[in-house]
């Protein structure tokens, strides 16, 4: 079982992580046991993409508990953007996600 809230509380503490969106099967209680823990994680990151990616998981290797986490992080400006043009799969996280 994954611990929302302390993965939450170290983005949020460690990372200044400003929103954490849980997506995917875990969101919609389908998660069987090879499925991994998908996060939209909103932050003010400086970091370029992939680099902001390989933060986030080394920051949560202790609380995934075997559990593989793909964390997706964008920035206020990078979802305003998406959002603007379209990108579905965004609108979908922001609609049905489960924020933490």
């Amino acid at each position: 079982m994954i611990d929302l809230k302390a993965i939450t509380q170290r983005l949020k503490e460690g990372y200044g992580a400003i929103e954490v969106i849980l997506f995917g099967s875990h969101a919609k209680g389908t998660a069987g046991e090879d499925s991994d823990i998908d996060l939209l994680i909103i932050s003010d990151a400086t970091e370029r993409f992939f680099e902001r990616q390989a933060t986030v998981r080394r920051l949560l290797r202790d609380l995934k508990r075997g559990v593989p986490i793909s964390p997706i992080v964008l920035t206020p400006k990078e979802i305003e953007e998406r959002i603007r043009h379209g990108d579905q799969f965004i609108n979908e996280i922001l609609e049905t996600g489960i924020k933490a």
